[in-house]
């Protein structure tokens, strides 16, 4: 190719690694707890590479918490509505219960309710 030049600088410089998505991961959490530098530097990455891969990791992170809070609000929605309708049930039995025991007060005491 070009004289004076090794081959294999050639080959270093085209040589493309490839990473799984859990290394990928692994990385990004790595950079996380020391510092992005030194783990590029310690896995020779760039960091437009880097970057790249938190972009996508964040966004699929972004997509599952979201789902996870839309699930859970739907839960403790439906859990609100249950204990709402309990209550309304609790409340509706002791407003009878008032009444009744107004119908008896007003038969056994005529007087009741005269003012």
């Amino acid at each position: 190719m070009f004289q004076g030049i090794p081959q294999s600088v050639f080959a270093m410089a085209i040589r493309k690694r490839k990473f799984t998505d859990e290394q990928k991961l692994e990385i990004l959490q790595q950079a996380e707890k020391y510092g992005v530098t030194a783990v590029l530097r310690t896995h020779s990455l760039s960091y437009s590479v880097f970057a790249r891969w938190k972009e996508k990791f964040l966004k699929n992170d972004v997509k599952k918490q979201e789902t996870y809070l839309n699930n859970r609000a739907k839960s403790e929605l439906k859990q609100f509505m249950e204990e709402n309708t309990r209550l309304k049930r609790i409340i509706a039995e002791q407003a009878l219960e008032l009444a009744r025991k107004d119908e008896e007060l007003k038969k056994n005491n005529p007087s009741y309710g005269k003012r």
